[in-house]
């Protein structure tokens, strides 16, 4: 990947309050940028608005409105076959020095961030290849109404019950409001007054300092002057540890940015490790405890039944998701190809029995008792009693998520952070609200529908992970 100084920068605005991002988007334009959106919203009949508001650097305006259609409509699509060589070719115009992403609520920030650096599309007079060659995201702002936000996260609607789309979208409200704030750099939030109370506005600013605790934040009434100076004053207090852009890997710090581990405002986040494995049943009839209460949950996690891989759960809302990102490097004789920061975190809780393989868990709880949370993981492990009676035993546990693989571990190659993506969207037949079509986080496929991937078994490719280069010509597929 060439050097971000010779790549035009981007910036993503989201949120699910399309006048709040529009507004965060349209701040920022000034000479020299241009500010490009798809709106989504009728993507299911094949076609999509896409808004290009350009000023150049003399300051003159120039705006465009097009109706792209599309073979197959669906928010990936859009992407790979509009947005992506969109940004290839904005980048050799030599008047375009930085371009403002404007994402429709449906399309989660980080998702976007690894199509460009890893979907290979053409674009006239471009060789094929990535948008991340010419481009590179710098930052994302998010937009958060007060009012609804909270709700927005903690409940279990569909984007299509919500109407933000008129696709078949079986994705939450929930994991796309997650999503959009855990990957953002600096946080907008508008309509403070707006909140019953005090209290209840000081309890949502609990939330946001513990989902994303390297963001910059602003919080603004309704009335208030929305400056370009409060946008970018947002942006440059964010911390260090801040996405800006990159991906999070299944063995990134679960605390990264040091989020606060107190409670306030009934806020806590829970932090849970275990050197043993999770007894599968045990876990799943233990799941609700992700749910009740919790804005979101994610997390490594070793399994009795299946102790070569490395499971990620992530629970927003209503919905909860359990997949296969990868293999313990315990089972794999090669290292060389795996990430140094990977090998040195490994390294440091090393065991001579069971190597790197390990539970760890963070759970967001606004309402949930921390304790309890605890308490039902800890009681969800394998037992001494249980873990005597030999590995054959133990790995004889039934598993109510059926298996991500069953080939020897060493026939296996373990994947870098790079190649196993966390954000991948598998069903799992979970206990309680976590069984409902909510928990499948699916991304629509090319028919317009949500397309659930095999319930439980991990073998599905998580969703930011292209499975082979995906490849795109120009606007038509």
């Amino acid at each position: 990947m060439p050097d971000a100084t010779h790549r035009t920068p981007v910036t993503l605005v989201t949120g699910l309050n399309r006048t709040i991002s529009a507004r965060i988007a349209y701040t920022l334009l000034t000479p020299g940028t241009t500010v490009v959106s798809h709106d989504l919203r009728d993507v299911a009949t094949g076609r999509v608005t896409r808004i290009e508001h350009r000023m150049s650097r003399d300051g003159a305006d120039a705006l465009t409105i097009d109706d792209v259609e599309l073979e197959h409509g669906c928010v990936s699509c859009t992407l790979r076959l509009d947005l992506l060589p969109m940004l290839r070719v904005l980048h050799r115009d030599p008047d375009v020095q930085r371009i403002i992403v404007l994402l429709d609520p449906a399309v989660e920030p980080e998702q976007l961030a690894v199509e460009i650096a890893s979907t290979v599309v053409e674009a006239p007079g471009v060789a094929p290849g990535p948008a991340g060659v010419d481009v590179a995201v710098e930052d994302t702002l998010c937009g958060i109404d007060a009012r609804t936000w909270l709700a927005d996260a903690t409940g279990d609607l569909t984007l299509t019950e919500a109407q933000l789309t008129s696709l078949d979208d079986e994705r939450t409200l929930s994991q796309i409001a997650v999503s959009q704030a855990r990957f953002a750099d600096a946080i907008i939030i508008e309509g403070a007054d707006g909140v019953e109370s005090a209290y209840d506005l000081a309890r949502l600013h609990a939330v946001l300092l513990r989902l994303a605790p390297s963001a910059g934040m602003r919080t603004l009434n309704s009335q208030q002057a929305f400056t370009r100076e409060i946008v970018e004053g947002a942006l440059g207090s964010m911390a260090p540890g801040a996405p800006r852009g990159r991906p999070t890997q299944p063995f990134d710090p679960l605390l990264a940015g040091g989020p606060d581990l107190d409670e306030d405002c009934g806020v806590r986040l829970v932090s849970f490790e275990a050197d043993r494995p999770f007894h599968p049943e045990r876990l799943h009839d233990t799941l609700d405890v992700l749910l009740e209460g919790v804005v979101t949950a994610r997390g490594r996690m070793w399994l009795a039944s299946d102790p070569d891989d490395v499971m990620w759960l992530e629970s927003a809302g209503g919905g909860l998701s359990i997949l296969h990102v990868g293999t313990w490097l315990a089972c794999v004789d090669d290292h060389s190809t795996v990430d140094p920061e990977h090998l040195a975190i490994a390294a440091l809780r090393w065991d001579s029995d069971h190597g790197d393989r390990h539970n760890a868990l963070t759970v967001l709880c606004h309402r949930a008792d921390p304790d309890d949370v605890r308490r039902a993981l800890y009681d969800a492990l394998v037992t001494d009693d249980e873990m005597s009676r030999g590995q054959e035993y133990v790995t004889s546990l039934p598993s109510p998520f059926g298996h991500a693989h069953r080939d020897p571990c060493d026939d296996m190659e373990v994947p870098s952070p790079a190649e196993a993506p966390v954000s991948g969207r598998a069903e799992t037949p979970a206990a309680g609200r976590a069984e409902s079509p909510t928990a499948g986080r699916a991304e629509p496929s090319a028919a317009g529908r949500a397309e659930p991937s095999a319930a439980g078994r991990g073998e599905s490719r998580p969703k930011n992970q292209p499975e082979q280069p995906k490849r795109t010509e120009g606007k038509q597929e």
